[in-house]
């Protein structure tokens, strides 16, 4: 949606000065003129159908700025009387909702707050955009005097709640523009908020007048007087109602949240009295832990909500030990997602309480006449570089924050996101530190929270493309972790005894693979312009491949990125040429040794007392056991290697638990050490033959030949305007087993599976279609019979290659030689 034009057509509409002079105005004693009314009227009527203010608030704040005339336009200038023509009109808006809501009152017809209540949020956007609209220089306190009186409503319903909400709303923004309030206005706002507060059930009105009457106290210059009535009035309530009783939990929920609004925003008016507020916040604080403790999670949730208010007054608290463990145990992935929620809700209104604070907003504003509405917003970082408190509460808590944007919980995620949103915009941490979590929840099945880590990413790339390019290996990672955590939920919530996501198997299913593979192509679209940053992306997804430690999801970790590199949306020939020069080079290294390695342990089985040297060859000592690195056999706590790491390890325990599957491979008592060396060699076969099986993909799909992925070099120049041409071609690995061998059976299988996937990268693939069923390679004919049970089968002894890039990759084969010289 163009949101330029939208906003050019409603200045049409409603905002554009018409031609000619208007001599009929609204009504008697009105200076609204007429035209303005019924435009006015118009405006109503379009809100009366829509469930929120936010459009209608974006429409009025760029109209006054008239921002969205075009680039030529906004360079000569925008002309300052059309900017005073748009402010004038939307003034005497404000005047005609004002004679209306009095219109309405007249008519006395029973419905009052429904007919009020359109007219009011009207007044309400206005006031959200520019206060001073309604604090007209005739008049300033008009708005204010005209709204008070209907204060003293005693309707207690959810439209009286939503027009008293309303009210208080523009009295509470007006009031900071008026230099003296009547003393008598003063008192009466004062008792019709005071009684609100104690009494009125709907807790957002209740929020609006605990606010509204700080301000009220502050412009008039009455002190604190009433607020510490009221704070001492809860406190004697909560100790009244008692800590066990189960009955009262509403009203104990509720004076904790009064509690805590009046510590919030009486913050400056208790600042003169330095020992009464240090009393009050010590206090409540204490109180607010003790309910912490409580059974009932009602009462759980509106304490920890006090907490939050307690903070923003006083965020130095939140760098004390005990405050800091709770905060690190509402955040924890075993919490209640109701406390993890107000937990993330209490560090956001903190931080939009600091942006206030440092005076961003305006700098935030400029930036919202750019970004599209309905988008998210991510405006230039304000506060950069600041080192006051807030950066230091956020990068305490940091790590948990950006742990909560990969929660189950759909909108524990949206929370968190939004927070690393304003963080981000205040550049109150290192940018590079959540890049793994953004590229993770680009995956993300809600798209809200996939299109604001989207949009957070690309203007990443633009500020910092360095930064973003050296987490795409990290983010990539994170995303399957993310994609596993929440299958695992899924499951459990729906079927108990299913197996792994469809990325173990190969297949998309909804909420794992479809999701990654849209979210991994938005990522690539960002940097496929720059042919450095998408070569050091599709490399470091390769070299996942390259000397894999075991673990348990391992597998389907490196099926995750075939898969993924499948699927990357290429639009020049440059890509997957470089895609399989870079399978070509961990072939190239690896697949002798790996093959000589398996025939080595197949023949080492065979005999029974023999054991592997160090250096490949076979020593008949029975007792003496292997000695050989086990580094890339020991499983590690997490998928920690980034981009430029060279293998993958995975939290999933010792190799110990998967030794019973050993069992039937162990008959001639065979250490641990050997059968997890074993483990590691099938793995790493597995490895390899998803490489290849991706390869011939590769070639299939994009008509690339063998001549012509050999001739390729990263070096050569990018020959411009040259088309890639595309076939229609599933993608599947569901006949390769990455799975640790089961019995000698099993390994033989995983060993003749590897030989047959080397053999066949000879073949050029690209003379094959899709439709034809490819045939493996016919048996040498002075081949003994004997082959399945691991003999002598002269491998590669005509000295084949490996396909492109293959031709120095004889290491292999001359260590196969000399095992066979040793046996």
């Amino acid at each position: 949606m163009d949101w330029d034009l939208v906003c050019k057509t409603f200045y049409e509409f409603w905002f554009e000065e018409p031609s000619g002079s208007q001599h009929h105005y609204f009504g008697d004693g009105s200076s609204v003129p007429l035209e303005v009314a019924k435009k006015t009227e118009q405006i109503v009527q379009m809100l009366r159908r829509m469930p929120s203010l936010q459009l209608l608030v974006t429409v009025i704040k760029r109209n006054l700025a008239l921002d969205f005339f075009s680039q030529s336009a906004k360079a000569v200038g925008i002309n300052p009387a059309s900017l005073a023509s748009v402010r004038r009109r939307c003034e005497l808006m404000c005047k005609c909702l004002l004679e209306k809501i009095l219109q309405v009152t007249e008519m006395n017809t029973g419905e009052g707050e429904v007919l009020m209540l359109p007219y009011m949020r009207l007044l309400h956007a206005f006031c959200v955009v520019d206060p001073t609209l309604c604090a007209p220089a005739s008049d300033p306190s008009q708005f204010v005097i005209t709204l008070q009186p209907y204060l003293k409503s005693q309707a207690d319903n959810r439209v009286a709640a939503q027009l008293l909400e309303s009210i208080i709303f523009v009295i509470d923004s007006v009031l900071p523009l008026l230099r003296k309030l009547p003393q008598s206005v003063a008192e009466e706002l004062e008792q019709d908020l005071k009684q609100m507060i104690v009494r009125h059930s709907f807790l957002t009105v209740v929020h609006a007048c605990i606010k509204c009457l700080c301000s009220v106290s502050n412009v008039a210059g009455r002190g604190s007087t009433i607020v510490e009535h009221l704070i001492q009035l809860f406190f004697k309530r909560l100790d009244a109602l008692g800590f066990s009783n189960n009955q009262h939990f509403q009203q104990v929920g509720r004076s904790l949240f009064c509690l805590g609004l009046l510590i919030r925003y009486s913050s400056s008016l208790l600042h003169a009295s330095v020992s009464s507020n240090n009393l009050h916040v010590s206090s409540s604080l204490n109180l607010f832990k003790k309910y912490l403790q409580a059974e009932d999670f009602v009462i759980k949730v509106r304490s920890l909500q006090a907490l939050g208010y307690v903070f923003i007054a006083r965020p130095e608290c939140m760098l004390e030990k005990d405050v800091g463990r709770i905060l690190e145990a509402t955040l924890s992935s075993n919490t209640d997602t109701r406390l993890k929620m107000q937990s993330l809700q209490n560090m956001y209104e903190y931080l939009l309480d600091a942006e206030s604070q440092m005076g961003t907003n305006n700098a935030s504003e400029n930036e919202v006449a750019n970004t599209p509405v309905g988008g998210p917003s991510v405006p230039v970082a304000a506060g950069a570089g600041d080192t006051n408190i807030c950066g230091g509460i956020v990068q305490l808590y940091w790590a948990k924050i950006l742990e909560r944007c990969l929660d189950v919980n759909e909108q524990v995620r949206q929370s968190s996101l939004k927070i690393v949103e304003v963080v981000l915009r205040q550049g109150l941490v290192h940018p590079i530190t959540c890049v793994p979590s953004l590229i993770a929840l680009e995956t993300d099945p809600q798209e809200v929270n996939s299109k604001l880590a989207h949009h957070l990413l690309m203007n990443m790339n633009e500020k910092y493309p360095s930064f973003f390019e050296s987490r795409l290996g990290d983010g990539l990672q994170m995303s399957f972790m993310f994609i596993q955590a929440m299958n695992k939920g899924d499951s459990q919530s729906l079927k108990p005894q299913s197996k792994a996501p469809g990325i173990m198997s190969g297949k998309s299913e909804p909420g794992s693979f479809t999701h990654a593979r849209l979210g991994v192509s938005r990522i690539y679209k960002l940097i496929r312009g720059n042919r450095i940053s998408r070569n050091k992306f599709m490399a470091s997804v390769v070299r996942k491949f390259d000397t894999p430690s075991w673990g348990d999801l391992v597998g389907p970790f490196l099926i995750y990125c075939t898969e993924i590199l499948a699927s990357l949306p290429f639009t020049s020939p440059d890509e997957p040429l470089y895609l399989i020069y870079s399978i070509n080079r961990i072939i190239q290294v690896r697949a002798g040794t790996v093959e000589a390695n398996m025939k080595g342990f197949l023949q080492f089985l065979q005999a029974g007392y023999q054991k592997l040297n160090v250096s490949g060859g076979i020593q008949t000592e029975p007792n003496q056991p292997i000695r050989c690195q086990t580094e890339t056999m020991v499983a590690s706590t997490k998928i920690e290697e980034g981009l430029e790491g060279d293998h993958v390890g995975v939290d999933y325990g010792s190799v110990e638990p998967y030794m019973p599957h050993l069992a039937s491979l162990n008959p001639h008592g065979i250490s641990n050490a050997d059968l997890q060396m074993i483990q590691v060699e099938c793995l790493a076969a597995g490895a390899l033959q998803l490489l290849l099986r991706l390869k011939r993909h590769l070639k299939i799909l994009y008509d690339l030949n063998d001549a012509r992925c050999q001739a390729y070099s990263p070096n050569d120049p990018l020959k411009p305007g040259e088309s890639l041409s595309k076939q229609s071609l599933p993608f599947s690995v569901n006949e390769i087993n990455i799975e640790h061998p089961k019995n000698y059976e099993d390994f033989v299988r995983r060993y003749q599976e590897f030989k047959n996937a080397l053999k066949e990268d000879t073949v050029d693939y690209a003379i094959y279609t899709a439709n034809i069923k490819r045939k493996r390679p016919a048996p040498r004919r002075n081949r003994k019979s004997g082959r399945m049970m691991g003999g002598d089968d002269e491998d590669y002894e005509d000295d084949e290659d490996w396909g492109s890039g293959m031709k120095s990759s004889n290491s292999g084969r001359r260590s196969s030689s000399r095992l066979r010289q040793h046996l």
